[in-house]
């Protein structure tokens, strides 16, 4: 089944190896696992790739809230703090436009028992919420314990929860419709 996200929330990991990778994203430059805190794999940046190559085109938002920074400040990175910074003011901009955001996020958000999502961390859980405040339909993480539980997280949250490799997968189809 493929799919075009509207909204996506980058969990902190994402927006960390859209950092470290970013040549390789935007630029075709090789990959490369030199500094790779992420956890990214080749096959994730590629992914990161085509998602990128299909958004240019298709026009969805990337996501991301104060609990983000939050954890991006918790890895004491100058570099990573400043790229999120800049991600999070273009986030804040797609927001406020008119339209954009009708409420109805908050109140699910709001309604979300997280003690169904036991296996979640707490930090996990904060941005979670937070993707479903912000009215997002997709949810990108590297992390492979979250996309395991994917199925779940979509039935209590409304999310659909990939790594870049499953959502290049559903985006696949529509490079050609673009």
């Amino acid at each position: 089944m493929s799919f075009l996200p509207f909204r996506i929330f980058l969990d902190s990991n994402a927006l960390q190896a859209l950092l470290e990778h970013g040549g390789s994203v935007w630029e075709n430059e090789p990959y490369s696992a030199a500094a790779n805190r992420s956890g990214a794999s080749a096959e994730d940046v590629a992914a990161l790739r085509l998602v990128f190559a299909v958004a240019e085109r298709a026009h969805f938002d990337f996501a991301l809230s104060e609990n983000t920074l939050a954890e991006v400040t918790d890895a004491r990175d100058s570099h990573y703090w400043q790229w999120a910074l800049d991600v999070l003011d273009h986030w804040h901009a797609c927001a406020a436009a008119p339209g954009a955001l009708d409420g109805s996020g908050a109140e699910r958000a709001a309604s979300l028992d997280l003690r169904r999502l036991g296996y979640l961390s707490e930090k996990d859980g904060r941005l979670i919420r937070d993707a479903v405040a912000l009215e997002c339909d997709t949810f990108l993480t590297i992390e492979r314990r979250l996309a395991k539980n994917a199925a779940h997280l979509g039935r209590v949250t409304g999310l659909t929860v990939l790594r870049p490799p499953e959502l290049a997968e559903h985006l696949e189809p529509a490079i050609g419709l673009l």
